[in-house]
């Protein structure tokens, strides 16, 4: 009863759109371990959230349950599918999670929720000045900075999250009992 306490509030968005370009094929439902990429995601947001949002296809996600939302601005990259979130998401606290990020451990959100007060706007990891905004915090008051962002063509998440309040909390993988591959991309079939 008291993870579902902590996760009243919080919407978890898995990002699943993307060109998979490395891949070569749609890397959210290539299999992991004997399951889709994407439900490594999903799995580790649901302890979390009361709410979880797929943004990618939903003729190639409604299978996995969550609400599955196509993304307003395909093309745009992960900043057009955290966007399209925003617009979206019944709560005003959003935990972001990239589906090609299968390592990261439920005690990462126990952090980055903890962390986020009200003079920040998001909640980003770093590790020595390294961002992982795709595994990060954000709250519906970015909307406006990161749409005025896309429509400019300024895709870049690190330019768009310097543009809001923005809380840094250094975390390393393979430091401080955090896995040595707590960041690491599942990009490309060598990495499966």
């Amino acid at each position: 009863m008291h993870a579902l306490k902590d996760a009243v509030g919080w919407t978890g968005v898995v990002l699943a759109g993307g060109r998979s370009s490395r891949m070569g094929r749609d890397k959210a439902l290539m299999d992991y371990h004997g399951r889709p990429l994407i439900q490594y995601a999903i799995d580790s947001l649901q302890p979390h959230v009361d709410e979880l949002l797929i943004i990618g296809d939903p003729l190639l996600y409604d299978r996995f349950g969550p609400l599955t939302i196509a993304d307003d601005a395909p093309g745009c990259g992960p900043l057009g599918g955290i966007v399209t979130a925003l617009r979206y998401a019944w709560n005003e606290r959003m935990i972001i999670l990239a589906c090609d990020m299968p390592h990261v451990p439920a005690k990462f959100f126990t952090l980055l929720k903890g962390a986020l007060d009200e003079n920040h706007d998001a909640v980003v990891a770093q590790c020595d000045g390294r961002l992982e905004p795709l595994a990060a915090v954000f709250t519906r008051r970015c909307r406006n900075t990161f749409a005025s962002q896309v429509l400019a063509g300024r895709l870049k998440m690190s330019d768009a999250i310097e543009q809001v309040r923005t809380r840094y909390v250094q975390i390393c993988p393979g430091e401080d009992e955090w896995p040595s591959d707590l960041f690491r991309n599942i990009n490309a079939p060598s990495d499966l």
